[in-house]
Formats: C-alpha cells, sequence, structure tokens
C-alpha cells in the first residue's frame, strides 16, 4: 500500500493528511489568520519571576495575547553551565525538532539546584523558542535553548554535543554521522542527527549543517537590531515544515491541489531535496482532493467517542481535563475459531493495540492516558498483548512512557504533548450540555418545573402561572403529569398553562416570568450558606460520623478480578 502526503491548500485553511498502508495516520491543519507558534523565535521581557513555582512569566510582543512561561529548567545557562553536557554521551535524537528542547530539558536535571530568582529579573531581555503551543487559558511555553531543524539535523546553538537518532539501527551509519557532523559543525555547538540523514551522502548533511548555522546568524542579527520584545524569526508554515519533517523513502508521492502551493513545494525539495522532487504531483481531477483519497470519512470518525475494530469490538475515547480513558471491548468479536474465550479476548486486545497507536496519533491525544484492555488470565496474553502495543507505539514521532499491563487489565501511559488535541482544534463544547457529553432528561426538567411551581404558587400576585419549555417537556406536562398540574392549580387557586417553545433547549424553560438561568443562578448562590450552615452544625456535634465513614469505606468489599473479562465478552457479545 502506498505511504503519501495529501495537501489541501484550498481555501483559508491548509490541511495535510500523512496516509500510511492506506490509513490516515496523522492529520495536521493550519489556519491562515491562526497560524501555530511552536518553532517560532522571539525576543522576550520577563514580566515576573515566580520563585514557588521557579518559573517566569515572558511577554512576546504586542501580537502575542498572552504572557509565555519559562521553567528554570529551560532558563539558558552560563558558559560554564553549557560545558556540563559536552562529555555526556546521548543517543536520542527525537525526530520532531521540538523534541530537542525537551531531551536538553532531561539532560539538565544535573542543573536542578538553580533558582529561578538568581538568574531572572522583572524587564530583562530572554531570547526564546516556543515549545508549545497556547492551549486554552495557558499561554505557551517557552525555552532559551534555541533548536532550528533542518531535513537532516537539528541545529542546537547553544549545547556543544552531537547526538544520533536511535532510529539508525546500524552502529557503522551512526559513527559515520556522528564523526561528519562533529567535523561540520561550528566550534561550542551542538546538532542532533535526524533518521532522514541516515545513508544521506556527505556533502548533503554537510550542506545541511552549514545552512543552519548560517541561519542562526541572520537570526542573531536580527535580534540584536530589535528595540522591544517581539518575533524574530518564523519557521516554516505547515505545508513545508510537514515535507521538512515527515518525508521518508518510503513516501511514494505528495499530492497537492492548490497551484500556488504545488509551485512553493516543488521550488522547496528541488533546493532542498532534490531526490523528492519527482514525486509532487499537482491534483487536478474536480473531485475534492479528501474525498477522492478517503480521508474526510476518516476525519469524521476522528472525531467521534466511538471506534469500531474490523473484528467487530470497537474502542471508546474519552478525553477529559485529568487524563484520556480508551475502553476496549469485544462487541459483537465472540470466535476466534477455537471455541477458547481466553483467545478471543486476546485476539480483540492485540488488534486494539494497533488501532490505539493509530488513533493516539491521529487525535494527537497526549497526557495522561489509561488504556482498558479486556481482561486476560493468562500472564503470557496479557505480555504478548503488552509486547505488540510497545510495537505499535514505536511508529509515533511523539515520546511515550507505558507501564505494564496490569491484573485488571490497565495500561497507564503518558505521550508527550506539544500541540492541541484533533479534538481541540476541530471542535468546540456543546451549546447544549456545555461539554458535560450529557443533557438532563425531559423528565427531569418537567419535575424542576413542578418544583418551581410550588415555590412560585405562594409568591405570584396574579391569579394564573404560564410555564413556557422545550415542546418535549411540554408534552411530558400536559399529559403525564396533568393530573398533579390539576391538583396543583385547586391547592393555589391559580391557573396553571404550558406553552412549548419552539427552538428551545430540552433543560430550558420559564415559570410566572423567570428564566430557568435565573432560576440556577439563586441556586448557586444559596448554595455556600447552606454548605456553611451544614459544617456549624456538624462542628457543633463534634464531628462523630467521622468514624462511621471510615467503617463504611473500610467494609466495603473488594470487587473480584475473577471472571471481569469473560462477563465483559459475554455482555459485549
Amino acid at each position: 500500500m502506498q505511504n503519501m502526503l495529501v495537501v489541501n491548500a484550498e481555501g483559508p485553511e491548509t490541511r495535510v493528511a500523512v496516509v500510511e498502508e492506506g490509513s490516515l495516520a496523522e492529520f495536521f491543519v493550519e489556519r491562515k489568520r491562526d497560524r501555530g507558534m511552536v518553532g517560532n523565535i522571539y525576543r522576550g521581557k520577563v514580566t515576573r519571576v515566580l520563585p514557588g513555582m521557579q518559573a517566569a512569566f515572558v511577554d512576546l510582543g504586542s501580537k502575542v495575547e498572552r504572557a509565555a512561561f519559562l521553567y528554570v529548567a529551560d532558563v539558558l545557562g552560563s558558559g560554564d553551565e553549557r560545558k556540563l553536557f559536552e562529555d555526556s554521551e546521548t543517543d536520542d535524537g527525537d525526530e520532531s525538532p521540538e523534541g530537542a528542547a525537551s531531551r536538553m530539558a532531561r539532560s539538565r536535571k544535573q542543573l536542578a539546584n538553580r533558582k529561578i530568582e538568581d538568574l531572572l529579573k522583572p524587564g530583562q531581555t530572554v531570547v526564546c523558542q516556543v515549545v508549545k503551543d497556547p492551549i486554552g487559558l495557558k499561554g505557551a511555553r517557552v525555552t532559551g535553548y534555541i533548536s532550528l531543524p533542518g531535513r537532516y539535523s537539528v541545529f542546537m546553538p547553544h549545547v556543544a554535543q552531537v547526538g544520533v537518532s536511535k532510529r539508525i539501527g546500524s552502529d557503522k551509519e551512526r559513527r559515520r554521522l556522528r564523526d561528519l557532523v562533529n567535523e561540520a559543525r561550528p566550534k561550542g555547538t551542538g546538532f542532533i542527527v535526524r533518521t532522514a540523514a541516515e545513508d544521506a551522502n556527505d556533502q548533503e548533511l554537510r550542506d545541511d549543517v552549514d545552512f543552519l548555522a548560517r541561519l542562526w546568524g541572520e537570526i542573531e542579527k536580527r535580534e540584536e537590531s530589535m528595540n522591544g520584545p517581539g518575533l524574530v524569526y518564523a519557521d516554516l508554515d505547515l505545508t513545508l515544515r510537514c515535507i521538512r519533517d515527515l518525508m521518508r523513502e518510503d513516501t511514494s508521492e505528495i499530492v497537492i491541489d492548490d497551484e500556488e502551493q504545488y509551485e512553493r513545494v516543488r521550488k522547496f525539495t528541488m533546493a532542498f531535496l532534490p531526490r523528492f522532487a519527482e514525486r509532487v504531483k499537482k491534483y487536478d481531477q474536480r473531485r475534492p482532493i479528501f474525498d477522492h483519497h478517503h480521508i474526510e470519512p476518516a476525519l469524521r470518525l476522528a472525531v467521534s467517542r466511538r471506534v469500531p475494530l474490523r473484528s467487530g469490538g470497537s474502542l471508546v475515547i474519552d478525553q477529559g481535563e485529568a487524563l484520556t480513558a480508551i475502553d476496549v471491548n469485544t462487541g459483537s468479536f465472540t470466535n476466534t475459531g477455537s471455541g477458547n474465550l481466553e483467545d478471543t479476548v486476546t485476539a480483540n486486545n492485540l488488534e486494539a493495540c494497533e488501532e490505539v497507536a493509530r488513533q493516539l496519533r491521529l487525535r494527537n491525544i497526549g497526557g495522561i492516558i489509561v488504556v482498558d484492555f479486556v481482561d486476560m488470565d493468562k500472564e503470557g496474553n496479557r505480555r504478548k498483548v503488552w509486547d505488540a502495543f510497545q510495537k505499535a507505539l514505536s511508529k509515533d514521532r511523539a515520546r511515550t512512557n507505558v507501564t505494564k499491563i496490569s491484573e485488571l487489565g490497565l495500561v497507564e501511559m503518558t505521550r508527550k504533548r506539544t500541540r492541541e488535541s484533533l479534538v481541540q482544534l476541530l471542535t468546540e463544547p456543546c451549546p447544549t450540555c456545555e461539554g458535560s457529553g450529557v443533557v438532563k432528561s425531559v423528565t427531569t426538567v418537567a419535575y424542576e418545573i413542578l418544583r418551581e411551581v410550588r415555590r412560585s404558587g405562594t409568591l405570584v400576585d396574579n391569579d394564573k402561572i404560564e410555564i413556557e419549555a422545550s415542546p418535549r417537556v411540554a408534552d411530558v406536562l400536559q399529559k403525564q403529569e396533568r393530573e398533579y398540574l390539576d391538583s396543583l392549580e385547586k391547592r393555589f387557586q391559580k391557573m396553571i398553562t404550558v406553552v412549548g417553545q419552539k427552538g428551545w433547549k430540552p433543560d430550558q424553560f420559564r415559570v410566572a416570568g423567570k428564566m430557568s438561568s435565573e432560576i440556577a443562578a439563586e441556586a448557586a448562590a444559596e448554595a455556600p450558606r447552606h454548605a456553611a450552615h451544614a459544617h456549624k452544625n456538624g462542628a457543633s456535634h463534634g464531628g462523630g460520623g467521622g468514624g462511621g465513614g471510615g467503617g463504611d469505606r473500610g467494609g466495603r468489599r473488594r470487587r473480584r478480578r475473577g471472571g471481569r473479562g469473560r462477563d465483559r465478552a459475554g455482555a459485549d457479545a
């Protein structure tokens, strides 16, 4: 099957799809009005130093809305501190350019005794690079240890060492690349040799090293000419970054639907990647390029909560604030031919390994992730699934750390996060449920309305109480609860009318002129007073309930592991 890059650049956004063996593996999007910041270099000004957090806020100029965050480990040290890196042997060459900064941060643990207040003062100028885009209300994260990515190497002007990507397997090739870069690099600077350099000839690698060194010289000159904080250097746009970072020998073609972008990419590859120039193709068919390559359906699935597996099982992916939970289900997959349920569960989990790893890359899910595989009784099967999961994750350019499968079938892992996930990028919280994923049932809302009618009955001066609600809620009140409404009319001696309002949300209503939002706000304002009153009463009784609570917790029975996987497999079937 073909491995290819598909570029959709018509309109106000650019989308790049990485297709591997016929399936969508990675997806990137850049809006012209909202370009990412990762890789950009700024002249910044320290605005606040936070000793308690060992970090500082940095103003990046008037065009960046929020101040950036700079940790103490990312503050550029003195010349003596830089020498600490010269003798460190490392072969961890991260494929992603931003990975260079992360690797240097790990190496700088030996400088942990430094204090931010000794290194930075408010008003001080710092040259820094964005390593993590702003996410939500958080500003960008920056580092003083600059890294400039090229095709074959990543240049680090402030670290005097050379690393070689672990993905280059041949020791002989690794030595060749290390020796060549050591010879070509400017004194006192560092490089990471990328996987793309494997089998590159000597001149290509020297040219790459020389180009990056000259680029850094230009950046230094520009920064020195600036008077205040602002952008010094912007990384390449999305299309050219993807060509630079993702083109591999097994990439059969780059297909582009926009004439201007096609010409830019063709010139870029001819100048920097001449052996790939013939693989750049212009897409001229009438059908949209993402439809032609079956990418749009895969994108719709990539923001869906449920992902089907070929065998009939499924994944359920829930992205939360604290972590992402991925549940593996057997679904209709109940027979491997052996008639053995353990074999069925193991086969389902093995298939899920590939799909979980693919979804993590495609959705760009970062942070803490918990995968709940279906339970397996045999230790050998758990080990087999864990090995398969590790192998599937090896295709991922982002750094991952994975724990062993627990007896409950859980795998805890972390994946490096540098930009927004696909869900954050392409979706927004539902205005109806406000991002919770659930809404109150019509019956629940109907009973809320009835409680409000009881509250309003003695407060309303006129002889009528009008209820307005969504059509479904109004229907419940008029049909299922008509008898109770009649009893309230007799109780308060007022006529109660119900009106269905088209277009209203299920939880939206008005009782006697008061909207549901006002009622909720009043209840929220009352809550602290009730809590304080309850706390005061509890304290007056000496807090005697604590022992009973502890005893109740101690008396809870632990869930037995035995049979969980079988019950679950059978239920899913």
